[in-house]
């Protein structure tokens, strides 16, 4: 019983840091540093649209978690 407990707490953490990610600090970009690294390493030109992609996907793979 304790391990299924600790489990669900475990998974719902872990689904939260991925929606934190992808949502706060990539798609409303409330942290400009992830946009800036993604500009050094691809690009600036590109670096706005690919955090948001970045950020979208972190979401699905919280969605992912949470729906397992």
């Amino acid at each position: 019983m304790q391990k299924n407990i600790l489990n669900k707490i475990l998974t719902i953490g872990i689904g939260l840091i991925w929606l934190a990610n992808g949502l706060m600090c990539k798609v409303l970009n409330l942290v400009p540093r992830h946009q800036k690294i993604v500009g050094n390493i691809l690009g600036d030109g590109f670096a706005k649209p690919l955090t948001i992609s970045i950020g979208v996907l972190e979401i699905f793979m919280a969605v992912w978690i949470f729906s397992g």
